[in-house]
């Protein structure tokens, strides 16, 4: 949808998450979670299970990123957070 002004709209069945007030006890559980580095483009899924088992359950999704380091190139900032939302039959 592409409003008056030129301003690219979401489409309507678009979901946003608010990442600095959701965390991972109350993101839904059909979502998914992905980073990927700025630096070498390395994306890898990330299990929020193992996150929330090390004690960072009430940790907010904008934390997390500020926390992500790549595993190939050892990069720290401006990795990026995905979240991706599985087909709900």
């Amino acid at each position: 949808m592409k409003h008056r002004r030129g301003i690219g709209l979401a489409p309507p069945d678009h979901h946003a998450v608010e990442i600095d007030t959701v965390t991972l006890t109350t993101l839904p559980q059909w979502y998914v979670i992905y980073a990927r580095c700025r630096a070498c483009q390395r994306q890898t899924l990330i299990e929020r299970r193992d996150v929330a088992r090390r004690g960072s359950r009430d940790l907010s999704l904008a934390e997390l990123a500020k926390r992500l380091k790549c595993r190939r190139c050892g990069n720290r900032s401006g990795n990026l957070l995905f979240l991706e939302m599985l087909p709900r039959d």
